[in-house]
């Protein structure tokens, strides 16, 4: 049975947000990891207050486990004096940001204000650049590169995963978190579905990909037939044409897929695994978050990458009970140039 999403930071406000479809958080899958991760990876935006309640109460559990927690926040007092997009959102005080209402990465909840694992930990580096207030923008998956080169808002904070053709077209954080892949699946895995590669050995089955995402790629890599693809606009509609069987298979990340089973009657979630490229190459999908404005990128990665050395994304992220310490730290180890071809 899952378990209720972490609360937002206070004062997080919504504009035009649609329900998501189910808010439990499900189990974790589990993975193999191997340990030299970190050198094969080819993958892959308004709040208001900073965690500190959190944050400080997070310092506490990890030093009892043995790690080093900074005791103050971070310290940005040496940055130069900020200028264009980043000096005017802090003037005002406020930032736009972009979801695409996918649990747990970021979505509006049911009592009208955004949340998630992105917004949660945007929250707290905007605070320490005086950014208080965030205000979202719900759009589907695939507008939200279009709506932030259109200054719809003002950063992407929807577990984007990083690729290099994403990077191409906007300025990415360093990753927070890298999961593997699930596939949701009728209740007794009829097919047998286990990956992508198993899709391809079963021509009957249709499969459910969002419009934008990575998956569509994984699919294409795999050799899945287009007739085998069904592509929807948003995440509700894909399990909503699952439930109804108008679809075989939805594709998705394991926390996406296992959030949304949990939520929903007769269907499950295969085990975690991480997709193979056209080369035969593991893939790590790694989420991070999307800027147009270059020195805003850069401000922000600064504190960004100051609270993954001290734990502060670790406490933020593993809050949520589909995230483990491992899918943080392999994130700690790599930056955007490990994802640039």
């Amino acid at each position: 049975m899952g378990t209720v999403a972490p609360s937002h930071p206070p004062g997080i406000r919504s504009v035009a947000a649609p329900q998501p479809g189910g808010t439990v958080q499900g189990q974790h899958i589990e993975t193999d990891r191997d340990a030299d991760r970190s050198q094969q990876v080819r993958t892959i935006v308004k709040i208001r207050r900073p965690l500190f309640a959190l944050l400080a109460a997070g310092a506490l559990v990890l030093a009892a486990c043995g790690d080093d927690i900074a005791d103050e926040p971070a310290d940005t007092d040496d940055a130069p004096e900020a200028t264009g997009l980043l000096a005017e959102l802090q003037e005002e005080g406020s930032v736009t940001v972009g979801v695409a209402n996918e649990v747990p990465f970021g979505y509006v909840g049911d009592d009208g204000e955004v949340t998630g694992i992105a917004p949660d930990v945007a929250s707290a580096v905007l605070a320490e650049l005086g950014i208080e207030e965030m205000d979202a923008q719900v759009v589907e998956f695939g507008e939200l590169i279009g709506g932030l080169q259109a200054g719809q808002f003002d950063m992407i904070t929807a577990g984007m995963y990083i690729t290099p053709e994403r990077a191409e077209q906007i300025f990415f954080s360093d990753p927070d978190y890298c999961i593997p892949e699930s596939l949701a699946v009728e209740e007794g895995n009829p097919f047998d579905i286990v990956d992508y590669e198993s899709l391809v050995d079963n021509p009957d089955v249709i499969v459910a990909v969002a419009s934008g995402t990575v998956e569509v790629d994984y699919l294409e890599d795999a050799g899945v037939p287009d007739e085998q693809v069904e592509v929807f606009g948003d995440i509700d509609g894909m399990y909503r044409a699952l439930e109804a069987g108008e679809v075989d298979v939805v594709t998705g990340t394991a926390a996406t897929v296992q959030t949304q089973v949990a939520a929903r009657d007769g269907m499950e979630a295969v085990p975690g695994f991480f997709p193979i490229d056209e080369e035969g190459n593991e893939v790590f999908p790694c989420g991070g978050h999307g800027f147009a404005d270059e020195d805003f990128r850069d401000a922000f990665n600064d504190v960004l990458n100051q609270f993954r050395e001290d734990g502060t994304t670790l406490e933020i992220i593993t809050a949520y009970e589909d995230f483990t310490e491992d899918d943080v730290e392999l994130a700690n180890t790599l930056t955007l140039e490990d994802f640039l071809d």
